[in-house]
């Protein structure tokens, strides 16, 4: 199948003729909070624009006989020119990722669920909350933010409440953990590695020590018989204890914030590296697993961290890092 990438440059698709300057482009899906990326590398000329910082590039890539799909919207933060002989380099990340996200400040919600409170923050940015009930059902009585920015709220939510967040085409999506999500802000299937799918020599399987822990603690405060009481979770076959250091507004939040550290504190183990004819269905987030490649490696569900989708003219592969999920 022949490999294609699509790109639009300040909302005007590019032509053929700067495509055919193509030399690279690299998009980078990141599972989480982190800000998606993307790298250009373009064959130059002393008549060609490099475009300005704040440009807003998108990117699809995929088969022409299959068809593409969307990798994303991208703010310009970088350009250069080399001269002589000329090329043009463009880096950037997600627009979605807002700078008044990362702005501090100071209130509180009471009576809310955390679906209200992302669709709160999400309205007040510009994006549609698409928040999972599973991981968004808690409801508080009373949630603080205290001098700190709504991506560190969000993010001390996700970490209470099994869940991750991304911002992607417009969404702010809360969902549970392993749960992949497109740039379009669709759930990705899990997608299946075999042997005839994997660049020769890229496929690496690490099977680590699991952490020390067995146990992850959360305490809580019991209003009614003014005492501190926690809430443990399982986390892995070691010996030590861990103990999160908040404490917890019910027992219904230490016991989700307990059992999301100790899932985390399991995951932490095995881990698996590859580089695969490029496939648009690879995202962070998302699920995958072996098969028909070794008897200790097919099987394992792993969640994928980074999918770096790299187009040239030599064709488009995409690596992945994964970690074993629990």
């Amino acid at each position: 199948m022949r490999p294609i990438c699509n790109l639009t440059v300040g909302g005007v698709p590019v032509s053929a003729g700067f495509m055919s300057r193509l030399i690279s482009c690299t998009v980078t899906d990141k599972e989480g909070f982190s800000a998606d990326t993307i790298d250009i590398e373009l064959n130059g000329g002393p008549l060609i624009a490099v475009p300005r910082t704040k440009t807003l590039i998108t990117c699809a890539m995929g088969y022409e006989e299959t068809g593409v799909a969307f990798m994303g919207t991208f703010i310009v933060d970088e350009g250069s020119l080399d001269c002589l002989p000329y090329k043009i380099k463009l880096q950037g990340k997600s627009a979605d990722m807002r700078e008044k996200l990362k702005e501090h400040r100071e209130r509180h919600f009471e009576n809310k669920s955390v679906i209200d409170i992302v669709s709160q923050i999400a309205g007040e940015h510009g994006l549609s909350p698409q928040v999972d009930a599973s991981v968004g059902s808690h409801k508080y009585k009373w949630f603080g933010q205290q001098n700190e920015s709504a991506l560190h709220v969000l993010r001390r939510l996700a970490d209470r409440h099994g869940a991750t967040m991304a911002i992607k085409n417009g969404r702010m999506i809360f969902g549970k953990k392993g749960a992949g999500i497109t740039a379009a802000g669709a759930v990705v299937s899990s997608i299946v590695i075999t042997p005839q799918m994997i660049v020769e020599g890229s496929c690496s399987v690490k099977f680590a020590e699991r952490p020390s822990h067995n146990q992850a603690s959360g305490a809580w405060h019991d209003q009614g018989e003014a005492e501190r009481k926690h809430e443990d979770a399982p986390a892995g076959k070691g010996t030590a204890h861990y103990a999160l250091r908040h404490t917890y507004a019910d027992q219904d939040e230490a016991k989700a914030a307990a059992g999301s550290k100790g899932k985390d504190l399991e995951r932490s183990g095995d881990t698996t590296s590859v580089t695969i004819i490029g496939n648009p269905a690879a995202r962070g987030g998302g699920n995958m697993a072996y098969s028909g490649v070794h008897v200790q490696a097919d099987g394992i569900p792993w969640v994928i961290e980074t999918a770096t989708h790299s187009f040239s003219k030599q064709g488009y592969t995409t690596q992945i890092e994964a970690k074993a999920k629990v």
